[in-house]
């Protein structure tokens, strides 16, 4: 069996195992956009085999979705139902009280 203790200690560094920032692809791109890119091509490229739903629902995950995520505010999605709309939805995220959690 190898001894790496040698590298590892001339090698190495520490990571901090909480991930501050979310996972980009190509600095453009979040994880899940491209998540969610890959499903509209295999349901509406390959299952239902419509080209239309199928370019607008790209355009829509890579084009739209960025374009508003990089001129606003983190978490636009989550905060903009609640201070628009005036939803109050109790639970741990938002819970009763005087207190309002979410804006």
């Amino acid at each position: 069996m190898h001894n790496y203790e040698e590298m590892r200690k001339k090698y190495s560094r520490k990571v901090c195992q909480t991930v501050d920032t979310p996972i980009m692809v190509f600095d453009i791109f979040m994880l899940g956009e491209i998540f969610v890119a890959l499903g509209s091509l295999t349901i509406f490229g390959i299952i239902i085999y419509s080209w239309q739903l199928m370019f607008l629902s790209l355009f829509i995950t890579l084009g739209v979705i960025p374009a508003i995520r990089r001129r606003n505010n983190r978490g636009i999605f989550l905060h903009y139902p609640y201070k628009r709309f005036g939803m109050n939805l109790p639970g741990i995220v938002n819970p009763r009280g005087n207190k309002i959690y979410s804006d």
